[in-house]
């Protein structure tokens, strides 16, 4: 905390000590800001705001759950949060006043699982994740074919809930583009599917073995039928035109303004590589990183989701100290556990309801899954995985589990991202052993993605306790909330309205609240509060990312990163929350978007 901001305020009159909750991840320094926060009736400001925002519902999310009035902030804190008549006493001729009356303040959002420069991809070419159904999926392609000059066709954000579980096959694929290859990737970022041209680009053919932890999807005669999943991803992608610099360059900036119009001012790249890292410290250098990343370097070993060589990443692992910055911090290494439910190779406890005895696939076995693990937490690592199946939740739990009974409890704050499934036994894990339930919400509902794909292959009573965030809110494990955008929506409104109502969150926007009571819902009793998820957003994953001492909540002394949404999230109905636009957007007290 900046010595600057405690000799803002001059203490004015007798005051008490107040409680603070009993949990031990809270720091030292984060309990002397709340203190300080908790003081701020008593206190008298002394020095001049460069920005008050008042006038509005201030959302603190600070550890005692404060309420306040008004937010000042100087250079690049934030110096005082309470009265408005006591803000108001550090205006100055030049004080930016903000009237937020009607509207609503917050700290800003941390998306903690988000590819950005996967993002950027998607913002800058062929994105099919608008298409509402297959036909409008079918014009966007073909729109695409018609207008590139490209040698390849490579299309992003394709919804595999439109197709049959082989996904889309050589026969539709072909009727979009039978001059060019195209090469069109699954919105789950575990699929791909080319036509014909392309596969034979690739030589891909009846004779082709799939790869280790990969799969060719075949006709009944043994032929590829279009689509290719996890490994075998590689077998295409390697025939497509390299990303140079420049050009990830432009992607991530395409992404960031992009992330930061969504008020998110901080978050956690979920898989990263040399080029990334590179591209990220050349954005900063040149004063354009408008977020706080802290990031996942993919794991260098083995056959599945390895970015660079091994040589590689020992190098990065080695110099994270040196590669830290004011806005970067390399600091986590990303394990994938298993696959996804739709492709069938997410790992369960019990079969799979088609495949007698057949439970998915771990990336790693167990003894050497737990070995992965305790080598990471004894180099100080935060271990971040993708586990979707039950099975493969219990794995790394146990893997973590194991570690830590050899090195103890080390405060390095792992996270489990996507949890679609997890077993009931396991959900009070999580708080007793220190893991974050990294959820993405927005997946939390009755879609053709788990009605189509997933019912079939699971079962209702899997299917009824899919995503099971109150669950493990009720058991006392620690959830934060990410978008893997592009996999999904960006914007963190949308993923809080799920979780609210785990409904529909385009279909409900015009319904009444009998209306709404008709729709599909996913588990009702796994529906959280608007709180839980706002908290989250800020504090509960600014901590995650180990900088609950710098941001995540509207506190004296930690950096002005604040939005201002359009409304009061806790006065409109839930069902309107992914309609709230982000009016604004500040880091380090900066405004970095600004909607018109």
């Amino acid at each position: 905390m900046r010595q600057e901001s405690v000799n803002s305020y001059k203490v004015k009159g007798i005051y008490s000590m107040t409680s603070f909750p009993n949990r031990s991840r809270i720091s030292n320094t984060t309990k002397t800001l709340c203190f300080l926060g908790f003081l701020n009736v008593f206190l008298e400001p002394s020095e001049a705001a460069d920005i008050i925002i008042s006038g509005g519902h201030i959302f603190t999310a600070d550890e005692n759950y404060s309420s306040a009035e008004a937010v000042a902030v100087q250079g690049n804190s934030i110096v005082f949060v309470g009265s408005e008549k006591q803000a108001m006493a550090l205006r100055r001729p030049e004080t930016q006043i903000i009237d937020a009356q009607g509207k609503m303040v917050l700290p800003g959002f941390h998306d903690a699982h988000i590819h950005p420069i996967l993002g950027g991809r998607s913002l800058l070419g062929c994105d099919l994740s608008i298409a509402p159904d297959l036909q409008a999926l079918t014009l966007i392609l073909k729109s695409c074919v018609a207008s590139s000059n490209n040698t390849w066709i490579v299309a992003e954000g394709l919804n595999l809930g439109f197709f049959p579980p082989s996904g889309p096959t050589l026969p539709w694929l072909d009727q979009i583009s039978d001059t060019k290859p195209l090469l069109v990737r699954a919105s789950d970022g575990h699929a791909i599917s080319v036509n014909s041209i392309g596969l034979a680009l690739a030589k891909i053919d009846k004779d082709t073995i799939d790869p280790p932890a990969g799969l060719i999807e075949r006709d009944y005669s043994g032929n590829p039928s279009g689509t290719l999943r996890e490994s075998a991803i590689e077998l295409l992608e390697t025939k497509l035109p390299k990303t140079n610099e420049n050009q990830r360059i432009t992607l991530l900036l395409a992404a960031i303004k992009e992330i930061n119009s969504f008020g998110i001012t901080s978050i956690f790249d979920a898989w990263v590589g040399s080029k990334d890292i590179a591209a990220y410290r050349t954005v900063e250098a040149n004063g354009q990183l408008s977020l706080r990343v802290r990031a996942a370097l993919a794991y260098g070993y083995g056959d599945l989701f390895v970015i660079d060589s091994t040589d590689t990443y020992e190098s990065l692992l080695a110099d994270r100290v040196k590669l830290k910055s004011e806005r970067f911090n390399l600091a986590a290494v990303k394990l994938f556990i298993d696959g996804v439910l739709e492709g069938e190779t997410a790992a369960l406890l019990s079969p799979y309801l088609h495949k007698k005895g057949y439970r998915g696939e771990i990336t790693y076995d167990q003894s050497q899954l737990n070995k992965i693990v305790a080598d990471l937490i004894d180099s100080d690592l935060q271990v971040y995985t993708h586990a979707i199946g039950d099975g493969g939740v219990r794995a790394i739990l146990d893997a973590v589990e194991n570690a830590q009974s050899i090195s103890g409890g080390k405060d390095l704050r792992h996270h489990v991202s996507h949890l679609q499934l997890i077993h009931p036994d396991d959900y009070k894990r999580f708080g007793e052993l220190g893991i974050v339930a990294n959820f993405q919400a927005l997946w939390a509902l009755p879609d053709e993605w788990i009605i189509n794909l997933n019912l079939p292959v699971v079962g209702i009573d899997r299917v009824n306790r899919m995503y099971p965030i109150a669950s493990i809110v009720r058991s006392g494990g620690t959830i934060v909330g990410g978008s893997d955008w592009n996999v999904s929506s960006l914007n963190p409104l949308d993923a809080i309205e799920v979780a609210l109502l785990r409904q529909d969150w385009k279909a409900n926007d015009k319904l009444d609240n009998v209306s709404l009571s008709q729709l599909d819902v996913l588990n009702h009793r796994e529906r959280v509060n608007l709180e839980t998820m706002l908290r989250a957003y800020t504090i509960n994953a600014a901590w995650s990312m180990h900088q609950e001492n710098l941001t995540g909540s509207l506190t004296p002394g930690k950096r002005a990163d604040i939005i201002v949404l359009s409304d009061d999230l806790f006065e409109i109905p839930p069902q309107h929350i992914s309609q709230v636009v982000v009016e604004r957007t500040m880091i380090d007290g900066i405004q970095v978007y600004r909607h018109e």
